[in-house]
């Protein structure tokens, strides 16, 4: 079926922010990541996430962890596109719970595991004021429209985007000897993404006060439409002139000559004489003319009248399309899917357990997610040549959403009794996946490279510190108003406190500074593209707290 797209609103809502880590996966997954950054190496109960092939070197127990992190994150985008009424759009993300937890039992040379965590999203992006990638199509109307009178807009406008990926990981380790173990486990994935919002009275400034946007656009395509009408019967009036002049075609006879040698009558002498200074001829100029001219013009003039009924036709639809789009509208978007993650995992101790190194792999999880969208309110951007409107989130459409391969490796060097130190690398293939536009919007792999260090002041109480960066890999065309990703430096800073010998508490901060980045973009408004720039920033600060339990610890035989 023939689409008639009008495309006044472009809408991408992908919420799929990762607080720490790959472009979907998050890595801050522990309070104690949270006080220094890398935990690669760990041989704690929360390498059940960052090192499960470390479990093996716990005393003989059950270990139990239970953290929350409470993140928060402001976004501020802004768009240099002329019409718009401010330049300047923020966001606010909070994810005040952002729990994991994690279980363990080691005996012997094995150790069981379990854990829960958000392993992708995890919190709701609010943008009260709307976005730019909305508002630009609708302020572009004072430039399409300044003909007509159009002087300004304005609109009411709110879009909130919530996401959230829980993981549920269970796996074994088992120590092949004192310095290798070995870990292979499964992760499953459940991905839940809802967007809501409204776009409510567009309404365009005129000379006669505020109109709304689509009363004003219907009333044009109204007087197209009219317009069209008068075209088409003005072609059809000098198709008819041109036939009926045919037989005196070659004559050389003028319109005066004609009617004097009984050709025509007065009366048709009169009526051509009169279209022919309706097209703006001297009454000089048609009395010249002879007949061959005379429907040459008259041809011409049905073509270019036809030609101006089409064009009118095709502008009233864009306008009554347009009108539809500028109508009120609701969004309420549910998306949900599912995938499992393969894990395998190695661990390597030296120099008495003073020199580790965790290596993990994570393998591609796919996954597909499925909109669940109530009547009407998967967002309009066009309509179909029957009129039934063309939804950017129809009802049961997918989408992928693989979460990419990564790698980990981490070391922990234990330089003295009172000094520990850590460094960690990550990878994630994001080439790989099958995200739409993946080998146009991926320049490379994203990346992270981390270093920690932790102070033990006294028996019970330990200090650490860290830093983290990460070079993301996209191409300027990935990045979109609620889906961007920028390159970050991260600083972290907590301890952990010994409360008895059955519990630790951890706790830890942690501040992200991205270097912002501005993007080149192009909108057309009527038939001219007008150029633009877009500026991504963000910032991110966390606290963290969590209690590490060990039940029934036994000390280790060696």
């Amino acid at each position: 079926m023939k689409k008639i797209t009008v495309s006044l609103i472009s809408l991408l809502l992908v919420v799929n922010f990762a607080f720490a880590g790959g472009l979907v996966t998050n890595t801050n997954q522990s309070a104690a990541w949270s006080r220094m950054l890398v935990r690669d190496a760990s041989t704690s109960i929360d390498a059940v996430y960052y090192n499960p092939a470390g479990l093996t070197k716990l005393a003989d127990g059950l270990y139990i962890s239970f953290s929350n992190q409470s993140i928060f994150q402001t976004q501020t985008i802004t768009n240099s596109f002329p019409y718009l009424n401010n330049d300047t759009f923020k966001g606010t993300v909070s994810a005040p719970v952002f729990p994991s937890l994690y279980v363990a039992y080691k005996t012997n040379r094995w150790a069981f595991s379990l854990g829960f965590n958000i392993i992708g999203g995890g919190g709701s992006a609010d943008f009260a004021k709307g976005i730019p990638m909305v508002e630009v199509p609708i302020s572009s109307l004072v430039g399409a429209l300044g003909a007509t009178g159009v002087k300004g807009y304005s609109v009411d406008m709110a879009l909130k985007g919530t996401s959230i990926y829980y993981g549920l990981q269970v796996g074994a380790s088992y120590a092949i000897s004192d310095h290798v173990s070995v870990f292979a486990g499964i992760r499953y994935v459940m991905a839940r993404n809802s967007y809501k919002g409204h776009i409510r009275d567009i309404k365009l400034n005129t000379a006669g006060g505020d109109v709304p946007a689509n009363a004003y656009m219907n009333g044009l395509g109204d007087q197209l439409s009219a317009g069209a009408t008068q075209a088409s019967a003005a072609s059809g009036l000098y198709d008819a002139a041109g036939k009926q002049v045919q037989p005196l075609v070659g004559s050389g006879l003028t319109i005066s000559q004609a009617q004097a040698g009984g050709y025509i009558t007065q009366a048709q002498a009169d009526q051509m004489s009169g279209a022919l200074l309706q097209l703006g001829l001297t009454q000089a100029q048609v009395d010249a003319m002879n007949m061959t001219q005379i429907q040459t013009t008259f041809v011409g003039a049905s073509t270019k009248f036809a030609n101006m009924a089409a064009g009118f036709t095709k502008q009233a639809a864009q306008m009554y399309g347009g009108a539809k789009l500028m109508g009120n509208q609701d969004i309420d978007v549910s998306q949900s899917g599912n995938g499992i993650t393969p894990i395998l995992g190695v661990n390597l101790s030296f120099a008495n357990d003073n020199l580790n190194f965790g290596i993990k792999y994570e393998f591609k999880t796919k996954m597909t997610l499925t909109n669940t969208t109530p009547a009407g309110k998967g967002f309009v951007i066009g309509m179909n040549a029957d009129g039934t409107p063309i939804e950017m989130y129809p009802n049961g459409g997918k989408v992928n959403a693989d979460m990419p391969a990564m790698l980990s490796v981490g070391a922990k060097v234990n330089v003295s009794k009172v000094v520990s130190l850590q460094a960690g690398y990550h990878t994630y293939w994001d080439k790989n996946t099958g995200w739409e536009n993946v080998k146009t919007n991926i320049k490379h792999n994203s990346q992270e490279f981390a270093f920690g260090a932790e102070f033990n002041l006294s028996k019970n109480l330990l200090l650490s510190c860290g830093y983290l960066h990460t070079t993301t890999g996209v191409n300027p065309s990935y990045q979109s108003d609620l889906n961007y990703s920028l390159n970050t430096n991260t600083i972290a800073a907590g301890g952990a406190w010994k409360l008895s010998d059955v519990l630790t508490l951890q706790y830890g901060a942690y501040f992200v500074k991205y270097q912002s980045q501005t993007v080149p973009g192009s909108y057309n408004v009527g038939t001219t593209p007008v150029a633009y720039n877009t500026k991504y920033e963000k910032s991110t600060w966390a606290l963290s707290v969590g209690l590490d339990v060990a039940i029934g610890k036994k000390k280790s035989k060696k």
